[in-house]
């Protein structure tokens, strides 16, 4: 439960929440120059991204690679040496948000409705398309096929999101910024002037589209499935006057929750989701072959955990093959377009926990969550395939990802209720990603924004209409490659304000980390407190009093 009232959470303090016009009219606008071109003249509006994109892809591709593994070790890192105990807040404050609820706002805002399709369709894409040199449709190509389904949704993705929420959140609760930002985080590289300057704010403006471009990404992916789904249903066409209705309705859903904030509205709906998730998870262990599908999540967590090093690092330098770039370089850049967005969201979620929780209970909660999902519906898709139920792989090159899947789900028992269960996860989902992106991004575009006040209401609301915006400009252009394309081009805008966020934690550790030690894990001596060379907002921190939770 949160220690701070709705009501508290979003009275008006003056001017503060107005919008800061230097953010958000240059997103806007943007956006605007995006979306239009690619509803009209979407041929076009693709040549130019892949223009820009291809060159990123082919060039610099294994070093995110490299900058992915090394987030994951600073990590843990951080997570087993002494800067674990810092907490962000008061030493006495507990967490706002209950582990539980925590996580499933992270799991639910990062992942959306695309994990459902990624768990039954890469597995496919990967037996007739094999990494490590397997041949395809082989026995060795099904073996890798689920253990590299579960290294992509792995600490891959969560690490990055966790070492961005770290600096944010000393930002946020330690130093007491009136401001959740990126620019905020980068202050003790760039310093303040820098950081409320033009350079500060082009910052926020890259960020926030980075973060639109990866939120839309993911409902363009998942739009179509859902549409697939409907039709086994009802006989609906899965055109894009349907994936627009679906949109619609989730676009709404999103809107409603963002307008209610954190507690009444992202929380709950997270809660929800998860529930669901995990049943629709649950029924497919038990109602399908559950001793073979065990064993076939078990042999690949097995392969994943004792060849994660030469999986990751696998480049395929003499073949040329396009694996590499098609899933983990693919993986690594959408993770990265993801990351200071998670990282602003975990952060403002995270007051009362330390760096280890954060890291230690972050990682272990998402790859479990991950792990059942993918290690059932994957298992369950290899299982479908291999034994000859259905030849979804034909499916797959004939009718692509969509159809592929919901044929998968159309094998379990009561198969309508299943697709209409799948479409309402889907859906809710989606909406939880835009939900959690409006929010931040109203959050950046906030004048002033203390640490227990939520953004205006209608300003919440008016980012979730322009993330729907940008989605149906996506769903025009059409096709996973477009979306897949997209995913990498925002990781690829968002890999340099990463790694300028995460050297920010490295200078604040060697500063003010001996202070945050001191004066957020345990009481100080009184001649302490008086000493001299202490920044003040430790001081505050020790005189504090602590609230009741």
């Amino acid at each position: 439960m949160s220690d701070v009232s709705d009501e508290h959470k979003s009275a008006p303090h003056g001017d503060e929440l107005r919008p800061e016009w230097g953010i958000l009219i240059p997103s806007l606008v943007v956006v605007l120059l995006i979306s239009i071109p690619a509803v009209w003249i979407p041929k076009e509006t693709e040549d130019f991204f892949k223009a820009i994109y291809n060159p990123l892809a082919f060039n610099f591709g294994t070093l995110y690679l490299w900058i992915t593994v090394s987030l994951i070790a600073m990590c843990f890192y951080y997570a087993l040496s002494r800067w674990g105990n810092i907490k962000f807040g008061r030493r006495d404050e507990k967490p706002e948000f209950s582990l539980i609820s925590w996580t499933a706002m992270i799991f639910c805002s990062a992942v959306g409705g695309a994990i459902m399709f990624w768990a039954i369709t890469e597995p496919l894409w990967d037996i007739l398309t094999p990494p490590q040199y397997a041949k395809s449709m082989s026995v060795e190509a099904y073996d890798w096929a689920l253990a590299y389904l579960l290294m992509h949704w792995g600490p891959n993705a969560w690490c990055t999101y966790l070492i961005t929420a770290l600096p944010i959140a000393y930002m946020l609760y330690i130093r007491k910024e009136p401001f959740l930002r990126v620019s905020m985080a980068t202050e003790p590289i760039i310093g303040k002037g820098q950081a409320n300057g033009v350079f500060g704010r082009c910052l926020d403006v890259f960020f926030i589209l980075g973060l639109m471009f990866c939120a839309a990404v993911t409902m363009c992916i998942s739009l179509p499935t859902v549409a697939y789904a409907l039709q086994s249903v009802t006989g609906t066409e899965p055109n894009l006057v349907t994936q627009g209705i679906i949109l619609a309705v989730s676009g709404l859903l999103a809107g409603y929750t963002v307008y209610k904030g954190l507690d009444e509205g992202i929380k709950w709906l997270s809660n929800f989701n998860i529930c669901l998730a995990l049943f629709l998870a649950l029924y497919c262990f038990v109602c399908g072959p559950t001793v073979q599908l065990f064993n076939i999540f078990t042999n690949g967590f097995g392969k994943w955990l004792g060849n994660y090093p030469s999986m990751v690092f696998w480049t395929d330098p003499w073949m040329g093959g396009t694996f590499p770039r098609d899933w983990t370089i693919f993986y690594a850049l959408f993770w990265a377009g993801f990351g200071p967005f998670m990282g602003l969201f975990i952060a403002r979620i995270s007051r009362g926990r330390t760096v280890r929780e954060i890291i230690i209970w972050g990682t272990v909660g998402t790859v479990a969550g991950a792990c059942c999902i993918h290690g059932i519906f994957g298992s369950y898709s290899l299982y479908v395939q291999r034994n000859g139920i259905l030849d979804v792989i034909s499916i797959l090159k004939e009718q692509g990802g969509a159809a592929a899947m919901v044929a998968v789900l159309g094998t379990l028992p009561f198969k309508d209720g299943v697709l209409l269960a799948y479409a309402l996860l889907s859906t809710i989902f989606l909406a939880t990603t835009v939900n959690a992106g409006s929010y931040i991004c109203a959050s950046t575009a906030t004048h002033r924004l203390p640490p227990d006040v939520e953004p205006n209401k209608w300003h919440r609301t008016f980012w979730c209409l322009a993330l729907c915006l940008l989605a149906l400009g996506l769903i025009c252009m059409g096709g996973l490659g477009v979306a897949k394309m997209f995913g990498n081009f925002a990781g690829a805008l968002m890999i340099l304000p990463i790694l300028l966020i995460t050297a920010c934690w490295v200078r604040i550790l060697r500063e003010e980390g001996g202070h945050a030690l001191k004066y957020c894990s345990r009481p100080q001596p009184e001649d302490e407190i008086r000493g001299r060379n202490v920044p003040p907002f430790f001081l505050e921190l020790e005189a504090a009093k602590p609230e009741k939770i």
